[in-house]
């Protein structure tokens, strides 16, 4: 099966690096039927950021804006899904290079059931 590249909108919060703070911010979104596509948190400075990809930008948004969030976004993104296999990363980044797209980060997973 081939490849499924979208391109999404995706939204990022500073958040304090302390324990409990990304589980109080997924509940956020969860409470509010956020549906996210995917996420990604890590370290920044003394805090942390959190990086998501919601299937509805607006229903993110309503439920940030209800939270007082302080959000960066939309910025653009490429979603990939497809079947696993040796070097799938690598075939996606050398598209993108070849269509002279500048890649500033790129995190991948698998998903299980041979997917990734």
């Amino acid at each position: 099966m081939a490849d499924d590249i979208r391109r999404v909108d995706y939204f990022y919060v500073q958040i304090p690096n302390k324990p409990g703070e990304g589980a109080r911010a997924l509940a956020v979104l969860r409470d509010a039927g956020v549906n996210l596509l995917a996420f990604s948190g890590f370290p920044e400075g003394r805090g942390a950021q959190m990086d998501f990809v919601p299937e509805d930008a607006g229903a993110f948004r309503q439920a940030t804006k209800q939270a007082r969030w302080k959000v960066t976004g939309p910025k653009k993104a490429f979603l990939v899904a497809g079947d696993d296999r040796p070097g799938a990363g690598a075939e996606v980044m050398q598209k993108l290079a070849d269509a002279k797209i500048n890649v500033t980060a790129m995190d991948a997973a698998c998903a299980g059931g041979g997917r990734y």
